[in-house]
């Protein structure tokens, strides 16, 4: 499957076209480390992203880059990080190519721009994702730290490495595949059995509601200037504390009517313990912009 992406997609092959800066690679999530590197047709600043191989058998290595390829390659949106392109050259496996971030994750950028817009932000995120919604793709890892800030200020969904086309998105979420993101979870991921399913033997996938919770908790990082659920400092009192229903306190710091609107007619409205009963990305987005006007 792999090869026959990689062949397809041969137009975004940017093999001995790009240069690594540096052998120290810093996070880029659960799964992945990212390397800064160049074009070497203009100097461009690119970021390199290798799949950590080691958590991966070879067979799921290879298909969640062979599915990532495809998903990404197919995006075109503002509120998305294009892909440049992938590299056969760092590796025994392809690595992706996208234009190098220097503003940082979303948080970073709010933490050291105190005068942007927490709602042209949020606008934009959502935007992003009501895109990748109405394409049938589940992101199933929305936090601050998967969007990326460009030089202009503008949000960019990054990370689809847990993301999948709806159809087959439908896996189980365990604390083993949370990787770190219990804190944007929502609560039917967390244990919680929301009412309409309580008759029903469904298992907790990851849906564009969850997205949509997750959506919530990310708005509530630019607003406070922190993480979700900042006063739990493990894992465990996170999860547990959403699968009981507790929802994130009000924060302390709401200086104008716009953070305030955010906070009571946003996050709480994403934070509906039934699923079906929280808003639409779409619905969001339209909000959002008439809260702008």
């Amino acid at each position: 499957v792999l090869a026959d992406i990689l062949t397809r997609l041969s137009h975004l092959d940017l093999s001995g076209r790009v240069t690594k800066i540096g052998t120290h690679g810093k996070s880029g999530g659960s799964y992945s480390d990212i390397f800064q590197g160049r074009l070497l047709s203009n100097g461009t600043l690119v970021a390199i992203r290798e799949l950590r191989a080691h958590i991966f058998s070879e067979a799921d290595l290879k298909k969640s880059i062979a599915l990532e390829l495809r998903i990404w390659s197919d995006l075109d949106h503002r509120n998305v990080l294009p892909l440049l392109g992938y590299s056969l050259e760092f590796g025994p496996h392809p690595t992706f190519v996208t234009e190098w971030m220097s503003n940082g994750t979303v948080l970073d950028y709010v933490k050291v721009n105190p005068a942007a817009s927490v709602l042209q932000l949020s606008i934009g995120i959502a935007a992003g994702l009501k895109y990748l919604h109405e394409k049938e793709i589940v992101h199933a890892d929305v936090k601050s730290s998967n969007v990326l800030v460009s030089s202009a200020g503008v949000p960019l969904l990054i990370d689809f490495g847990l993301s999948r086309l709806l159809v087959i998105s439908q896996m189980i979420m365990s604390t083993r595949d949370a990787g770190g993101t219990f804190r944007w979870m929502a609560y039917e991921l967390c244990g919680g059995i929301p009412r309409e399913q309580w008759r029903e033997s469904i298992r907790p996938v990851a849906t564009k509601e969850t997205d949509v919770w997750a959506y919530g908790m990310t708005v509530l990082e630019l607003l406070t200037k922190s993480y979700p659920y900042s006063h739990l400092k493990t894992d465990y009192q996170v999860f547990n504390a959403i699968g009981q229903g507790a929802l994130p306190r009000k924060p302390s710091n709401l200086n104008s009517m716009e953070e305030i609107a955010l906070w009571e007619g946003f996050c709480n409205s994403c934070w509906r313990t039934t699923p079906s009963h929280r808003p639409k990305m779409s619905d969001l987005l339209q909000d959002l912009c008439l809260l702008d006007r």
